[in-house]
């Protein structure tokens, strides 16, 4: 029975919270901090709802970003585990102040800076050293991607091959939103849009290379059918997990990300792109400074306004290739999930579903004693059982499958 405390109560903190409070025996008492009130009470109202009384939520209202605040939080709390839902802004002070006090850390995203284009891990893997010394914890980018994608990798690498020579990580959201809804991030929209605008880039012959970016009209892409899902168009684009998935597989000779969107999605993005709405610097307007992507951002429709009404499915996996026994194989390790159960069970979709549920997994694992370590980790570290991982992640609410292929996809094996 372990105390924890968890930062963020959006789309995938609200569904987190929810899964949490079905496993009270290792969640004992669950505290929630975020900027909100009415979004806290909102959730709180509903766990509580979910779980029939049997879970009440200790709510804190304040703002994780202001080290006072937060290192008084954690000393008023005093919890076992910190996990960060919140925004990826804020990792680098809240990880300062979890070394400072204690405790054991759990995130999804990789940390940006609100004022600079793009994301990385480096900063935060520069605090591997000032953890070990302290004897702590600290597991990056927990979602599903990152997170699961890196764990399918570590799997493969583990269990299925001798050798990984090729990733390609596949996101597909086959789910269709109600017809008013005519443009919508799934998650945080500044934080996705932010994503979506930059180069390119992919892992190939042990270098990065860039290719233009998503936003541009012959961006590259295919038409995949994706199982249980449908056919979509993946379009390759840059993601976090890249980053550090060829440190841990040194045989690993390309890795590519895609993701699926519509050209009705595209095309909307390009105006926004085009007319300035994505930019990060603050603009005059009447005397106030207002940053154009945090304007949009507070004008387009949230989880809450379409939840109810997502339908479809969504499919996340890895095409992998290598060696086994000298001879070659390609194997395919994905998860379905259906945006109206992820509604039913948890008031949220299945994007949120995908993303909270293995950080759920993983903050299981480590009260419970069955990840464990110290310094800073990306999930496809060695140290933690990539099995282990899976298994739980399949008791808890994400199920995986494998799918062992003749051959890459022809669209795979094609250079971009």
């Amino acid at each position: 029975m372990s105390k924890v405390l968890v930062i963020g109560c959006g789309n995938v903190g609200s569904v987190g919270l929810h899964k949490m409070a079905q496993f009270p025996k290792t969640f004992s008492e669950i505290h929630v901090v975020g900027r909100t009130i009415s979004k806290l009470e909102a959730v709180c109202a509903s766990v509580k709802k979910k779980s029939k009384g049997k879970m009440d939520l200790k709510v804190h209202v304040g703002d994780v970003s202001d080290k006072e605040f937060f290192s008084k939080l954690l000393q008023d709390v005093k919890p076992k585990l910190v996990v960060n839902w919140g925004s990826p802004y804020d990792n680098l002070v809240v990880m300062d102040a979890c070394l400072e006090y204690g405790v054991n850390y759990i995130d999804t995203a990789c940390y940006e800076d609100k004022n600079k284009y793009g994301f990385s891990y480096k900063l935060q893997l520069a605090k591997n050293e000032a953890f070990k010394k302290k004897g702590l914890l600290a597991i990056l980018g927990m979602g599903f991607d990152p997170g699961v994608t890196n764990i399918f990798c570590a799997y493969a690498r583990d269990y299925i091959f001798d050798k990984v020579y090729a990733v390609d990580i596949l996101d597909c959201n086959g789910g269709s939103k109600d017809e008013k809804i005519k443009f919508a991030p799934n998650f945080d929209p500044e934080i996705n849009l932010r994503e979506l605008i930059l180069p390119i880039r992919f892992w190939e012959g042990k270098k990065w290379q860039e290719k233009g970016r998503l936003i541009d009209e012959k961006a590259s892409h295919f038409e995949f059918n994706f199982p249980e899902a449908g056919k979509f168009d993946p379009y390759l684009m840059y993601h976090e997990e890249m980053e550090t998935i060829p440190t841990h597989m040194p045989d690993l000779k390309r890795i590519r990300f895609w993701m699926t969107f519509s050209k009705t999605y595209l095309t909307y993005l390009r105006v926004l792109y085009n007319v300035g709405l994505t930019r990060i610097d603050a603009v005059d307007y009447n005397g106030c400074d207002v940053v154009p992507v945090k304007f949009l951002k507070a004008i387009l429709p949230k989880g809450e306004d379409f939840n109810s009404s997502y339908k479809g499915k969504t499919n996340i996996g890895n095409i992998i290739s290598g060696v086994k026994n000298g001879k070659k194989k390609f194997v395919y390790i994905y998860n379905v999930c259906d945006h109206a159960e992820a509604y039913k069970e948890t008031n949220g979709n299945a994007i949120g579903y995908t993303t909270a549920i293995p950080t759920v997994t993983c903050a299981k694992l480590v009260l419970e004693g069955k990840w464990s370590g110290i310094g800073t980790k990306n999930s496809e570290d060695k140290s933690l059982d990539s099995k282990i991982f899976l298994e739980e992640m399949a008791k808890t609410g994400l199920t995986w499958k494998v799918k062992n292929l003749k051959d890459l996809p022809k669209e795979l094996k094609k250079n971009y």
